[in-house]
Order: C-alpha cells, then structure tokens, then sequence
C-alpha cells in the first residue's frame, strides 16, 4: 500500500541486515560442526552430519494463524495463500459452511514445513464478554509464527483487543482487510486503513497504539492473490520471522515470495548442499577429476527451477494472467538448465565450472579449510558452489527476461 512505502529506508535496511546476519550466524555454525565432524572422524563422519544438518533445516516447521469473524473469507484467504489450486489435495473447502470449532490445519502437498491454520471464528458484535488472552490460550497461541486477523469491512473490538494481546505477547500480526475488490477507493490512504481500524481509535476497548496497527494493515481479495497487497503481507510475516523459518516460509509460500529475497535464502546454503554432493554417494563422473553425487546436484537445481517459477505449470499459470499461450514466455528463458534438466547436462555443467577453476566468493571464503578436507580436495567444492550459485543468478536473469516480457505484452508491444 501507499503508505506503508513511507517506511524509512533506514529501518528496511536494519531489518534486511539483521535478517542476512542471523542466517549468516546459523550456516557458521553448520560450518563449524562440520569442521568438528571431519576433524574427529573424517569423511565419514562429515557425510553423516551434512546429512543431518539438511534433514534439520528441511524439517524446520512454520505454523500462521488465521482469524477473524465469521464469513471473513479464512478459508479463500488460505487458500490463495498457500497456492492451491481448485480439486488440489489438503487444500481447505472455501464453499459457504458452518466455520472451524478448532484450530485446523492445511498444509501444501510437497511442503510440509509450513501449515496455515484456521482458527475458530472471533464474534462480530460488542465486546463485553470476549476475553483475548482466554481465546489465544484456547488455540495455543504459542504454535504460531504469526497472525493474520482478517475483517471484509471495519475491525472490530474484539479484533482491537486481540491484537492487542498479540502485541504484548511479542508475537508478529497483521491487520487483513478482505474482499476489498468490492470496495477498493482510497485503499492506499491513512484514512481508509484508520477507518478500518475504527475500534482501535475509539480506544474503548483496547489501547493498542493506532501507528502501530497501520502500518500492519493490508487490503486484499481473498480469490485474486496477483491483486492487491496479498503478496506484501505474505512477504510482511516472512521478513518477521527467524532465519530457518523464514527460508521455509520462502520456499514454501514461494508462489507469493519476493524472488530476489527466495535467491538470497537460497544461496547462503549452497555450500552445505556442494559439500553433500562431494561426500553422500557420489559416484564417478566422465572426465572429472572428482567424484560427484550428480543426481543430488539435478534434484537441487530442478527445486530452484520449480521456486523460481521456471517450470512449465508456473509459466503456464502466468501466461494466462497476460492471456498469452504459455511458449510466449517459455521462449524468453536462455539457461539452458532452466530448459533441459538432465543428469547429463548437470554434469557438462559441472565439467565447465571445473575447467574454469574460479575461486568461491568472499561470502564463501571461509568454507575453504573444511573444502580442502573434501575427497576431491578443495577443487570439487568450490566447482560445486560455483555451479549452483551460477545457477541460481543465471535463473534470476531469465525471471527477469519474464518480467520483461509480460511487461511488453501489457503494453501492447
């Protein structure tokens, strides 16, 4: 929305900061574990804990929260969220219905780290008997990463007092106004959002501090996630959040991610996946003078393909949103992992990268003494890096060429 751009950039750049050293501090201490691993048991033991440390990083597990009054749209809201799309398996019923009894959950086949769940509705009307802290204990409010407390017209008192309690708690919530295609003049003024949030100024009920609750406000339409300020307050729970649940909440909600912040997360574990691929299986490759586990390698850039939106069903689904056939944008992609991913086509990757011979990064620089302790010397890791960082900018540059294009089409050219 309009206002919430008048964040002082300082603030933004604090919280990126904060954000990129906490990960920063998390893959240290990976790195050290591993350095301890190989010092005590060698390869094998190395191999062991990477193992490990993926599977621990894997099964990070993120659970938000979604309330509000009955007929709010939680269930269309989770729905659009989580991607899912109509008839998709584990995805909530957004037909009329008498709403949750109990906290349910729905969580995205293939994503299992993250699970969006509906609570039970909060009332509509007065607030007298209406206890926040009796509510939140009820849902086990201490599951939740965050709170989405959804409205399709102006909040209500209890709506104030929950957040209110949420603010003391010290647990991140957003303000949701739904179904605002139907009502979308003047959205992006301090007045809409203060209207909105009427009982919050009255004050009568709670006293949660009105700047505060507008600059967590949000409008969006529950069926048109492309619409609005969906994609922000996705993106809004997910900068909140610590280092290993927000790169879940990147990779599972990647649909709705900011692509640039997803490539981020995604290339300050690369080393850990370079060195699971030099020490798990891996297996003779031609002309190589290492070994490698290439299927690993495939299967890894085959998830930053899929989370960049690069496969085929993404491209088809945005296609569509420009009314064009889906080659339209299939043919502005150039890497050539991005159009023909095969074992085969990793491993002349990988061969050209070795060639090469470059150096890691200086972000990665200070994985090179536990590189060097690898079966193929320091060689086969930083050719690994090199192979999945290259990837990984080369795909950002063909989501780019997209962007681009789909820019062109709406213009007319």
């Amino acid at each position: 929305m309009g206002f919430l751009t008048s964040v002082s950039f300082l603030k933004n750049f604090a919280l990126s900061f904060s954000q990129m050293m906490s990960m920063d501090l998390e893959v240290e201490g990976i790195l050290e574990r591993l350095l301890d691993a190989v010092n005590r048991g060698g390869t094998t033991a190395m191999a062991a804990l990477v193992q490990a440390e993926r599977r621990r990083i894997e099964q990070v597990t993120v659970d938000v929260a979604v309330t509000g009054p009955s007929r709010c749209g939680k269930s269309t809201f989770i729905h659009s969220a989580m991607g899912f799309q109509d008839g998709d398996e584990g995805g909530p019923s957004t037909a009329p219905g008498p709403g949750a009894t109990k906290p349910a959950p729905y969580r995205r086949p293939g994503f299992p780290c993250c699970a969006f769940w509906e609570l039970p509705s909060v009332g509509g009307g007065g607030g007298g008997a209406f206890s926040p802290r009796g509510y939140l204990r009820a849902v086990e409010a201490d599951r939740y990463a965050g709170f989405y407390l959804l409205s399709p017209g102006r909040f209500t008192q209890q709506a104030a007092a929950l957040a209110d309690e949420l603010r003391r708690l010290g647990k991140p919530f957003y303000f949701v106004r739904t179904k605002i295609d139907a009502d979308a003049g003047g959205r992006e003024d301090r007045g809409f959002a203060r209207a909105s949030l009427q009982a919050v100024a009255a004050g009568r009920f709670a006293r949660l501090d009105l700047e505060y609750a507008v600059a967590r406000f949000f409008c969006v339409s529950c069926h048109e996630s492309e619409r609005f300020d969906f994609a922000a307050c996705i993106r809004a729970l997910q900068r909140s959040a610590p280092p290993l649940q927000r790169h879940a909440l990147l990779l599972c909600l990647h649909h709705l991610a900011d692509k640039m912040e997803l490539k981020n997360s995604l290339k300050e574990l690369i080393p850990v996946a370079a060195v699971h691929s030099c020490v798990v299986d891996p297996v003779e490759v031609e002309q190589l003078p290492y070994r490698a586990n290439v299927a690993f390698l495939c299967d890894e850039i085959r998830l930053y393909r899929l989370l960049l939106g690069l496969d085929y069903p993404a491209l088809s689904r945005t296609a569509r949103l420009v009314g064009r056939p889906a080659f339209v944008l299939c043919d502005e992609i150039q890497t050539r992992l991005a159009r023909e991913l095969t074992e085969k086509a990793v491993a002349d990757e990988l061969l050209r990268w070795t060639e090469k011979n470059v150096l890691v990064s200086p972000g990665n620089a200070k994985w090179i003494p536990l590189l060097g302790r690898l079966p193929g010397g320091e060689l086969s890791g930083t050719s690994t890096i090199r192979l999945l960082d290259a990837m990984l900018e080369q795909f950002m540059d063909d989501v780019y060429r997209i962007r681009r294009k789909m820019a062109d089409v709406l213009r007319g050219d």
